[in-house]
């Protein structure tokens, strides 16, 4: 994955004779034995197909970009061909299932950092926090090992800096729980040393994908709730209280499957706040909206959809990102654009897969002509 051309996978399907002897159950009936035995084959297969594909980056340059709305077009017009990381990748979790929930952060001496869900059904608990890196301005990625870990399933690694610190505010949410904290997370020894700051909320609900972002003097919370179709908004004067004040109106949003949930980092300029929201009507994560918000305050909360063609989705055919798209994560490093994306699979997931979600990457000039 050093190589200048990014990842190279050299994937080749192993699709030889059936050994009928090799599968359990083998006392099965011949039609179930031969139906086993063409599951395995087919889902060898499109793995493989899948992964064949994860051969590098590409960039798009000379775009002039001079708003968030023309970043939202920009965006809807990349197609992130190839990605930079996917589950063969993880060589430190087990059988790894997927990689998913990407958030890029840029140091001080011009190393890319990638935090991100690495999933394994094999481990428990079955997800905690990768961590990649580039030293060439993102032309090539190279995975370095998991970094976050607890006790629990974690995911949507936010990280941020502010005041000289780095904080982590990671998804906590479990199956088959109710409540789940935001908890706030310093670093102690980037990026693999974490301590707890604060559970800034701990309510009577799950805290989905929680987001952060400046405000008027605030700090404000947006996070998922329901069946992903319910939005609640928090806000603090100190980024580090515990237990921020809730809206009154929460949640400000119900009923909304295409945005319900927050699929990545809001755009924060001086006249505008962009959310990003996954839209789950036909699954969940098919797709990703963008919403403006036209009102936030203490006490009022309005958004509008930016488009009606989703920012992101799946491109269709076998590509890596063909069946649905889910996050995006947008950095700004002098005039470039930086762009993390994840994507899932279509043809053969369910039938012969898992889920197969990798992640993509596009950096983008947004040189501005005088």
């Amino acid at each position: 994955m050093d190589s200048a051309a990014g990842i190279v996978i050299n994937g080749t399907a192993n699709i030889g004779y059936i050994n009928l002897y090799a599968i359990p159950g083998k006392n099965l009936p011949m039609e179930q034995i031969l139906r086993k035995s063409l599951n395995r084959l087919l889902y060898s297969t499109v793995r493989t197909l899948h992964h064949q594909m994860s051969i590098g980056t590409s960039t798009a340059e000379n775009s002039q970009m001079h708003s968030s709305t023309e970043i939202i077009s920009k965006l809807q017009e990349l197609r992130f061909e190839k990605p930079i990381l996917n589950h063969r990748d993880v060589i430190d979790y087990g059988s790894t299932g997927f990689v998913a929930d990407p958030f890029l952060f840029c140091d001080s001496d011009g190393i890319y950092h990638l935090f991100f869900e690495v999933f394994s059904p094999q481990i428990t608990p079955t997800a905690s926090i990768g961590h990649a890196i580039s030293q060439d301005s993102g032309v090539s990625w190279r995975y370095d090992r998991i970094v976050f870990q607890t006790d629990r399933h974690v995911s949507f690694p936010f990280v941020f800096s502010k005041g000289g610190q780095v904080y982590l505010l990671p998804d906590l949410s479990n199956k088959g729980e109710r409540y789940s904290p935001a908890r706030l997370y310093r670093s102690t020894d980037f990026p693999v040393g974490w301590e707890p700051v604060a559970d800034i909320i701990n309510a009577d609900h799950k805290c989905l994908d929680t987001v952060l972002f400046e405000h008027d003097g605030l700090w404000w919370a947006i996070m998922g709730g329901g069946n992903n179709d319910e939005i609640r908004v928090y806000f603090s004067e100190v980024l580090t209280a515990v237990e921020w004040v809730p809206h009154p109106e929460n949640p400000v949003v119900t009923d909304r499957c295409e945005a319900g949930r927050p699929a990545g980092r809001p755009v924060v300029s001086d006249n505008s706040i962009i959310v990003f929201y996954q839209d789950c009507r036909k699954e969940y994560g098919s797709a990703v909206n963008a919403y403006e918000l036209v009102q936030l305050s203490q006490t009022t909360y309005e958004d509008r959809k930016l488009t009606e063609k989703p920012v992101l989705s799946g491109v269709g055919g076998i590509a890596w990102n063909s069946g649905r798209m889910h996050h995006v994560d947008m950095q700004t490093v002098d005039d470039t654009l930086l762009i993390a994306v994840d994507g899932d699979v279509g043809w053969g997931r369910n039938q012969y897969t898992g889920s197969l979600w990798s992640i993509g990457f596009e950096s983008v000039d947004i040189t501005v002509d005088e």
